[in-house]
């Protein structure tokens, strides 16, 4: 709370403000304001070039180690060429979790077979969930990588009884079919 001698210590400070003052306090004031303002810029415009490059979206030649995006049509056929993949999901609350699983692409879905257990629980809750595929070449540096982010669904048994389902490669029961319908399609090719 300000006390009358603040206001009046205030008042003498504005008293000794001349015109001259006040209009180079204004320039000293908005000359910063522009100085940053552009390097705001600056900054903003080279981290969206950056971006673009990192997500293959720039154009002109290519070279080894440049990075290209893919079309949506040109990540259903990589993903259409493997049968397994990594699916990634919310195991509970707040804990991610990453496993291989085999897959086939199907009428435009992901279909993917699971026992019960955290995988089922995920698709039953209906959460969105991130599945990815891809081929890498170690010792040429290349390789291409799809993301496909998407709501899981379990497929009722009598619908899976008409499908191609994916074959698991490791033991056990895998009674349940999940479904990832595709919201969202990406993937980069490293030259």
């Amino acid at each position: 709370m300000r006390t009358p001698l603040d206001a009046v210590q205030a008042l003498d400070r504005l008293r000794l403000l001349t015109p001259a003052t006040a209009i180079s306090f204004t320039r000293h004031v908005v000359g910063a304001s522009a100085l940053n303002a552009r390097s705001s810029l600056e900054t903003i415009t080279a981290s969206v070039r950056d971006r673009r490059q990192l997500l293959g979206q720039l154009q002109g030649p290519s070279a080894p180690g440049d990075v290209l995006g893919l079309s949506e049509r040109e990540c259903r056929e990589l993903l259409a060429t493997r049968t397994v993949g990594r699916l990634a999901y919310l195991a509970r609350a707040g804990i991610p979790d990453i496993v291989p699983v085999n897959y086939v692409l199907q009428a435009e879905a992901v279909l993917v077979r699971s026992g019960p257990g955290p995988k089922l629980q995920a698709a039953e809750r209906r959460d969105v969930v991130a599945f990815e595929v891809d081929a890498i070449d170690e010792s040429t540096r290349t390789g291409w990588s799809v993301v496909v982010v998407g709501r899981a669904e379990p497929v009722p048994s009598g619908e899976a009884s008409a499908m191609t389902l994916p074959l698991p490669w490791a033991n056990g029961p895998r009674r349940h079919t999940l479904r990832i319908r595709p919201q969202r399609i990406t993937g980069r090719q490293l030259l």
